[in-house]
């Protein structure tokens, strides 16, 4: 009996001293591996910066099946080879077999083909096959499978981009003959480019290869559990799932379907005469198994009757929703009839009975909404937002705002329209009396202004009109006196000029000039100013930036807003203008990293007579911004205290004739 206890005792203190060895062993290993983050749909940020793509959902299928914790280290290709070679990462995810790249990696079992393919512009008719593309422009992604088999060619002039996506806008502008890449990846940007239409491929299927997991030969042990992991996803499923979801079902042959129905149908002919030899003993089973129907029928349908009883309560519930909104709703079918309504609109239409069923042309709704829109949202799915009318009723005048929205069904086929209105006419109200109070604020500031810049010239007028007598013999008082009165007139006129330009700016002659050649002007006029400081000065701007404006006018804009970044600016600092074409406007940046501005003086600095030079009257700016509204353009400041300044401009590129009712709506 002590025997056993003993044998018990030593057995408890071995699990107490292998236990903390199993732990450590089932443990997860963090593995850093790299991928090219621009390859897509192997590998790729998505739109909401998640690391996303084939290789990405094998890597976690294989950390599943493993227990081992991948990081995932997303970097240019190039240069995720670097950093496996600098010890960076422990792995990379996804890399194309050749016997080059073997003298230098361990490759794990490969769980995909790789083919490369020559992509040409759709006018090409010489470049049919790799043979053909001596003497051309290639290009290639850096480090990519392509640079192997394009450099054994000397004839070749290969230019290196860091992603595919760029190798593909270079060969879409013309600036390349031909692009040899990675034949999926270089179809998806084709495709998300637009590109369709003057890109295409050429040649057969290129250097089709193994493709798998990577590592320097110091971690080939590493190899081991995923080539086992690698293995078993094939054989459980989980690969053909990861591989349908990002390429698809391929489209097999006729004989491959042929002889696919010839398998069912002999299993079917199979089964029909495992059916046929059984029925007897169906039979006697029928009036049992109908018992059983039965009652299985009584159950579903007590269960269809739940979901009817849900499925009311759901539509009592989206009603009580949209009663307690505070705007009206309107729904109609698509033969333009009354579908629902909430309370509000009920309220606000006088419904005087149940108007579902009812047309919307025999309600209160045509009085404020055109039947037009109406029609285009539901044949055109055209989105009316914000639309503001105004509706008389019981000789009540009302100001209304409303959207109109395509209801469409989940295939996407418009299936009636979606009306929104509310009563906006107090909210106008307010708005205009907080037009009124800031009208008047400003007028006050912009009197203090006007007095305060006219007392400084007229006290010095006075001053030297009081002393004129006793010093009339005095040739310095004088030649002081001639001076600096007509300085001080000279002001007051400048002053007075400001305040014209101000109030009623000369109307804009627009035409069409380039950006570069108005900036080159204005630096030359300001080359003394910058040479004083040693500034540097960087110019960013688009050969392609034409403005559609008046010129004399926006010259005076950026001349003020550029002689202001002087005054920001301390010795030796950096003046950048950028421009660059955005749609249908000229996208301009002044930075300066001077000495900024505080958050408080954002929001004065286009007031008149704002300013916190010594010397500055406060006109500048708001000359300025009442230039650019003259000119159908826009202005914007961002500015960190003691970092820097920019400013940034829009204006036309084109005219600005256009009927502003055109931009009430948009294709949805």
């Amino acid at each position: 009996m002590s025997r056993r206890i003993a044998l018990l005792f030593l057995a408890f203190l071995m699990i107490l001293v292998v236990q903390p060895t199993i732990a450590e062993s089932k443990g997860e290993k963090t593995i850093r591996i790299a991928g090219d983050r621009n390859f897509p749909p192997f590998e790729y940020m998505s739109s909401a910066g998640v690391y996303s793509g084939f290789n990405v959902d094998m890597m976690n299928a294989i950390s599943i099946e493993t227990g081992i914790k991948f990081e995932f280290v997303p970097l240019p290709w190039n240069q995720a080879i670097q950093a496996l070679h600098d010890g960076k990462v422990d792995a990379i995810q996804g890399m194309k077999y050749s016997s080059e790249r073997d003298k230098v990696y361990d490759f794990s079992k490969p769980y995909f083909t790789s083919v490369q393919a020559i992509f040409v512009r759709k006018d090409n008719v010489h470049i049919r096959e790799l043979e053909d593309l001596k003497k051309t422009r290639v290009v290639v992604q850096k480090g990519d499978i392509a640079n192997e088999l394009l450099k054994k060619d000397q004839g070749i002039t290969l230019v290196e981009v860091g992603s595919q996506q760029e190798a593909i806008t270079l060969l879409s502008t013309g600036k390349v003959d031909a692009f040899v890449g990675n034949r999926i990846t270089g179809q998806y940007f084709v495709q998300v480019m637009d590109k369709q239409e003057n890109i295409k491929i050429v040649g057969g299927p290129l250097h089709p290869e193994a493709y798998g997991m990577v590592v320097l030969p110091k971690n080939k042990k590493l190899l081991t559990t995923i080539n086992e992991s690698i293995e078993e996803i094939k054989k459980d499923g989980t690969y053909e799932k990861i591989e349908r979801k990002w390429f698809g079902e391929p489209i097999l042959p006729w004989s491959t379907y042929f002889e696919k129905w010839m398998f069912w149908l002999k299993i079917a002919v199979l089964v029909a005469a495992v059916l046929f030899i059984g029925i007897l003993w169906w039979n006697r089973q029928l009036k049992r198994e109908v018992s059983k129907r039965t009652l299985e029928i009584e159950q579903i349908n007590k269960q269809l009757q739940e979901k009817m009883r849900l499925l009311q309560e759901n539509l009592y519930f989206q009603q009580q929703l949209l009663d307690s909104a505070y705007s009206c709703f309107v729904t109609l079918d698509q033969n333009g009839k009354i579908a629902m309504y909430n309370q509000k609109a009920q309220e606000m239409l006088y419904f005087s009975g149940d108007m579902a069923g009812k047309s919307f042309r025999d309600s209160p709704i045509v009085e404020f909404i055109p039947a037009k829109q109406i029609k285009q949202t539901f044949d055109h799915t055209v989105v009316y937002l914000q639309q503001e009318v105004t509706w008389r009723r019981a000789d009540e005048k009302r100001i209304l705002s409303y959207s109109l929205f395509p209801h469409k069904n989940q295939e996407g086929e418009s299936i009636g329209v979606i009306l929104n209105f509310s009563d906006i006419t107090r909210r106008k109200e307010w708005e205009k009396q907080m037009a009124e109070s800031n009208r008047l604020r400003a007028l006050g500031q912009l009197m203090l202004g006007i007095a305060h810049e006219i007392r400084n010239p007229l006290t010095s007028i006075l001053t030297y009109a009081q002393l004129l007598p006793k010093k009339m013999d005095n040739k310095e008082f004088c030649r002081l006196f001639s001076e600096q009165i007509t300085e001080e007139i000279t002001r007051l006129n400048d002053l007075v000029d400001d305040l014209l330009n101000y109030a009623h700016p000369r109307k804009s002659t627009p035409t069409s000039f380039p950006l570069a050649t108005l900036v080159e002007s204005i630096f030359i006029l300001l080359n003394q100013n910058l040479t004083q400081k040693e500034l540097s000065i960087k110019q960013e701007i688009s050969t392609d930036c034409f403005i559609f404006a008046d010129r004399q006018q926006v010259q005076q804009i950026l001349l003020n807003i550029i002689l202001n970044a002087i005054d920001a600016l301390d010795v030796k600092g950096e003046l950048t203008i950028r421009g660059k074409n955005g749609g249908s406007q000229v996208l301009i940046e002044i930075e300066d990293n001077g000495c900024g501005m505080e958050e408080a003086d954002l929001d004065r600095i286009f007031e008149p007579f704002y300013t916190k030079k010594n010397d500055g009257i406060g006109l500048g700016l708001a000359n300025s911004y009442q230039l650019i509204q003259e000119n159908h353009g826009s202005i914007q400041v961002k500015s960190q205290l003691h970092e820097c300044t920019i400013f940034f401009l829009q204006f036309p590129n084109t005219s600005t004739t256009k009927d502003e009712t055109d931009v009430s709506s948009h294709d949805h």
